[in-house]
């Protein structure tokens, strides 16, 4: 597991504690219930071409050690040209 850090002024960290207190857990496991939740709804949003954002980072991730080279501008790019090299 990676850790994650940042920097926040004092009267926000009270504000986040307090918050994560009142859930009853502890500050770290409060950020990374915030940070899951928006990810994940960014990750669900559709995209131009149809697409989840995270089906778009499989098919990039998936072609990392294709013959298809990018950068591709968008993800329908990329489908064309996985297309063509078949």
């Amino acid at each position: 597991m990676a850790t994650i850090s940042f920097k926040a002024d004092d009267s926000f960290k009270k504000k986040l504690d307090a918050l994560a207190e009142k859930k009853g857990i502890n500050t770290s496991a409060f950020i990374k219930l915030i940070l899951t939740k928006e990810v994940g709804c960014e990750l669900a949003e559709m995209t131009e071409n149809g697409l989840t954002v995270a089906e778009e980072l499989e098919i990039l991730d998936s072609v990392k050690n294709d013959k298809v080279l990018g950068p591709f501008s968008n993800t329908n790019d990329l489908l064309n040209a996985l297309k063509d090299s078949k």
